[in-house]
């Protein structure tokens, strides 16, 4: 899709190419992609493993460097790492010797923002996440759930222009899972900042998205763009419904009809 006026994130033919094999050549691991990421929009990768989705994300975070193209953020060109990108990973990473409250606040001890101008704002993030009354907790005291909403939390705290994560919730069981994305959807819906988010989960992708990107095989393309035309906010029990099978059957005719996965 063409950048518009409206766009947050634009992706202007980036490619990625690691080095190191016999011919010289390296491996082409994305190719050309281009992406325009509107303001406030909730877009969702998908494909196959080894596609080059995490690649477009660390990418993104400013962690590896695209070996052509450019990536424009609210106009400027991106260098390197930035302060107002937020990453969520599918581990929350949480320090164990911090307490809830002090691990949310991490990136601001980081760029020594000062934490006390800082804690209204992560406790009232705590709220969004529905956490109150664990500021004072330890991780190891939280489920696996709680400790990847601190993981949002944190993610949030100063404000980010671009919101990236990666299978956040792939290493939770179905159920949590299934609960995770509705509190993420109602999370995003208060918060509506600009969500770029990898998952293997079609069911997951139409549930969350306002638009699919289906990435091919090494060397990543983009091969589809799907507009998620579905009311918001959504219930669990859109996932039955003959709109929302029509978009999953149409993402999983990419991979041979698999419906739950795009592996």
């Amino acid at each position: 899709m063409p950048p518009g006026a409206g766009d947050a994130i634009v992706i202007q033919g980036v490619s990625k190419r690691y080095g190191g094999t016999r011919d010289g050549e390296g491996i082409l691991a994305l190719d050309r992609l281009d992406i325009a990421l509107a303001d406030a929009s909730f877009t969702v990768v998908v494909g196959p493993s080894g596609c080059g989705k995490s690649t477009l994300l660390k990418i993104l975070a400013g962690i590896h460097a695209q070996s052509s193209g450019e990536v424009i953020i609210r106009g400027d060109v991106m260098t390197g790492p930035r302060r107002d990108i937020g990453v969520v990973m599918q581990s929350p990473v949480l320090f164990p010797w911090r307490s809830v409250i002090r691990n949310v606040l991490l990136p601001i001890d980081v760029q020594k923002l000062g934490r006390e101008k800082y804690r209204r704002t992560a406790e009232d993030l705590l709220s969004l996440v529905k956490l109150d009354g664990y500021a004072d907790r330890y991780p190891w005291e939280l489920s696996g759930g709680m400790q990847q909403r601190v993981a949002i939390a944190r993610a949030l705290v100063n404000d980010p222009t671009l919101l990236l994560m990666d299978e956040p919730f792939g290493a939770l069981d179905a159920m949590t899972r299934e609960h995770m994305n509705v509190e993420l959807q109602r999370i995003w819906l208060e918060r509506r900042k600009t969500v770029l988010l990898i998952t293997h989960s079609i069911s997951e992708a139409v549930f969350l998205a306002d638009r699919v990107l289906v990435m091919s095989a090494r060397p990543g393309r983009i091969v589809d763009d799907i507009a998620i035309d579905l009311p918001r906010p959504r219930p669990r029990e859109v996932m039955s419904s003959p709109a929302f099978t029509a978009y999953v059957e149409q993402i999983a005719a990419h991979f041979g009809g698999v419906g739950g996965h795009g592996e």
